[in-house]
This record gives C-alpha cells, structure tokens and sequence, in this order.
C-alpha cells in the first residue's frame, strides 16, 4: 500500500512539473515574440518622420468627422495667419 502512494506521488510530481515546464515555454514564447514584433515596429519606424507620422496616422483614426473637419479648418486659419505674417515682413523689408 506504502508503494502506490509513492508511485502516485511521483506521477503527481510530474505532472506538475510538465505542467510548469509547458507554462514556462509559453511565457518565454510570448516574450520573444513581443520582442520580434518589436524589432519589427522598430525596423518599420527607423527614421523619426515615420514615427511622428505612424502617431499621427493613430491620433487621426481616434478622431470623429466633425474632429477632423475643425483640424482642417484651423490648420487652414493657422496658415494663413502665417502668410499674412510673411507678406507684413516681407512688405516692411522693402520698405527699409
């Protein structure tokens, strides 16, 4: 009787050790593939403009219609604030 208790330990023993040595193999799984998709989002964003663009491509697809039509009226007031401003130095230097 003392035997089957020691062979039903040893087989409870490793079926918990299989069970931690496949949840240890996901887990290193998983870390090397966030690690490659890393790399990867790295490789695809090397150079800052694509970074700032890849945010912006992001910020503009959490944005509603109405969102994106007053950006594109304010960046259009802002340019032009910016070319009125050009025109007045420009104008006051032949003047000089």
């Amino acid at each position: 009787m003392e035997a089957q208790w020691w062979v039903v330990l040893a087989v409870v023993v490793i079926i918990v050790a299989i069970i931690g040595y496949r949840r240890f193999l996901q887990s290193r799984e998983r870390t090397e593939q966030d690690r490659r998709m890393n790399v990867q989002t790295q490789e695809q964003a090397d150079l800052p403009g694509d970074q700032v663009s890849q945010r912006e491509d992001r910020r503009l697809a959490g944005m509603t219609a109405d969102d994106r039509d007053w950006e594109q009226a304010s960046l259009e007031r802002n340019r032009e604030s910016q070319q009125e401003r050009t025109r007045r130095t420009e104008g006051s230097e032949d003047q000089r």
